[in-house]
C-alpha cells in the first residue's frame, strides 16, 4: 500500500479508541495484549469470558489467571509458549481449557511481539479462538476413518472366506452330483435328471454370486493408485476384451475421442466393460445392438455416457438397478448375477463421481458417470485405500 493510501486510512480512524474497542466486541475471538513480562494486562475483549469461563476482572487482577483453567496436561506447553513470546518469538499453539462442569473446550492461540519505534519489544498481543467444534469434527473424521479401516479389514477377511471356505462346500456339491450322475445316471428317470440339473445349476449360480461379491469387495481392498489415464487407450483395451461378446451379438460400438483423467486405470476399464456388456446383454432381440460412448466436460468433472438402442429402463426400476443382485427382467445372459452395475457404482463413488441412468420406454438407455478433474480431486481428497 502506498504512503498516500496509508495516510488517508489513518485520517479516517477515530481520534479515540472507543470505536476500535467496539470493533473488538464484534468478534467471537478473544483479542488480548500484555506487557512482555506478563505482569500487566493492557487489553482484552469480553469474548475472553466465554472462552475461558473467567471474568475480565479476574484477569485484570492476575494477568496469568488464565493458566488456572488450562488443562493440566497442556499447561507446560502453554508456559513454554509464553516464554517464547516474551523472548520475541511468534507462537501458534492449541490447548484445552477446563473451567469446570461441562465447560471443556479446545482453543487455538496465535500471538506475536509488538515493537516500538526504537525496536524495543513493547507488548505481546494476539487472539484466542474457540476451536472445540473443529476438534470434534476432526475427532469424528478420525473415528470415521478408523471405522472405514475396520470395515476394509472385514472386507478383506470376507474376501478370504469367499475365495476359500465358501467355495469348498460348492465344490463338494458339484462333485457328489457328478458322482451320482456317473454311478446311477442310467437308473434315473427324466424327473430325477431334471432335479440333478437344478442342483448343478444352483451350485454354479451360487459360485458366480460368491465370485461377484468377492469382486465387489475388492473395489477398495485391492485398488490401485490414481494416475494419469488416457481413456481412449483404456476403452480400446475394453473393446478387445469384449470382442467375442460383440461379435456374438453383432453389436456396433462407436466411441468419440475421450479425455485423459486422473483415475485407477484398471477400475475405469472395468466401468466401461460393465456398462458396454450390460448394454449388449439388455439389447432388444430385434435389430442390431448399437452402443455409443461419448464424453463431455463440466467445470469440475468429466462426464462419460454409454448409450444403447435397447428397450429402455422403466422409471420404477431406475433406482434399483445399482443394487446388488438386481437383474433386469429381460437379461439374456444366464451368467449375469446382477452385481455388475453395483460394482460400477462402487468404483465411480471411489473416484469421487456419481453415476445415473437416463431412459424412456422403447428409446434405449444412457448411463452417465462423472470423474472429478484433477484440480477438483485435491479439494475433496482421494480415496485410494
Amino acid at each position: 500500500m502506498s504512503r498516500d493510501h496509508t495516510e488517508e486510512r489513518e485520517h479516517l480512524l477515530p481520534d479515540d479508541l472507543s470505536a476500535l474497542v467496539q470493533l473488538t466486541e464484534s468478534t467471537n475471538d478473544s483479542l488480548w495484549m500484555f506487557t512482555p513480562d506478563w505482569q500487566t494486562l493492557v487489553f482484552v475483549n469480553s469474548a475472553y469470558e466465554d472462552i475461558f469461563g473467567q471474568s475480565v476482572q479476574t484477569l485484570e487482577a492476575d494477568p496469568t489467571a488464565f493458566l488456572d483453567v488450562v488443562s493440566p496436561d497442556d499447561r507446560e506447553k502453554v508456559l513454554k509458549g509464553m516464554e517464547r513470546l516474551s523472548d520475541g518469538e511468534p507462537v501458534d499453539i492449541e490447548f484445552r481449557v477446563d473451567s469446570g462442569g461441562d465447560q471443556k473446550r479446545w482453543v487455538w492461540v496465535q500471538g506475536q511481539p509488538i515493537y516500538d519505534g526504537s525496536g524495543e519489544m513493547e507488548y505481546i498481543a494476539g487472539y484466542t479462538r474457540n476451536i472445540t467444534a473443529r476438534k470434534e469434527y476432526q475427532r469424528q473424521l478420525e473415528q470415521h476413518k478408523e471405522e472405514l479401516e475396520r470395515s476394509n479389514e472385514s472386507l478383506r477377511e470376507f474376501a478370504y472366506i469367499a475365495s476359500h471356505d465358501l467355495q469348498e462346500p460348492l465344490r463338494m456339491v458339484s462333485s457328489y452330483v457328478d458322482l451320482l450322475d456317473q454311478e446311477y445316471g442310467e437308473q434315473l428317470d427324466d424327473e430325477a435328471e431334471e432335479y440333478m440339473e437344478y442342483a448343478v445349476d444352483g451350485a454354479r449360480r451360487m459360485k458366480r454370486m460368491i465370485n461377484s461379491l468377492l469382486e465387489y469387495s475388492r473395489v477398495h481392498t485391492e485398488a490401485d493408485e490414481f494416475v494419469e489415464t488416457d481413456v481412449n487407450e483404456v476403452f480400446e483395451a475394453t473393446r478387445r476384451d469384449l470382442e467375442l461378446l460383440i461379435d456374438e451379438h453383432g453389436a456396433k460400438v462407436s466411441v468419440d475421442d475421450l479425455p485423459t483423467i486422473l483415475a485407477d486405470r484398471n477400475q475405469i476399464g472395468q466401468v466401461f466393460q460393465n456398462l458396454v456388456k450390460n448394454a449388449i446383454e439388455h439389447a432388444s432381440e430385434e435389430g442390431t445392438p448399437e452402443i455409443e460412448v461419448t464424453s463431455s466436460e463440466r467445470d469440475d468433472a468429466h462426464v462419460f455416457a454409454v448409450s444403447d438402442n435397447g428397450p429402455g429402463i422403466p422409471d420404477s426400476q431406475q433406482d434399483d438397478i445399482f443394487k446388488i443382485f438386481k437383474r433386469g427382467p429381460d437379461t439374456s445372459s444366464a451368467d449375469n448375477t446382477g452385481i455388475g452395475l453395483a460394482i460400477t457404482q462402487r468404483i465411480v463413488h471411489r473416484h469421487g463421481g456419481e453415476i445415473w441412468v437416463e431412459s424412456e420406454p422403447d428409446a434405449g438407455a444412457t448411463f452417465k458417470f462423472t470423474v472429478p478433474k484433477a484440480s477438483e480431486r485435491s479439494k475433496q481428497g482421494d480415496d485410494r485405500s
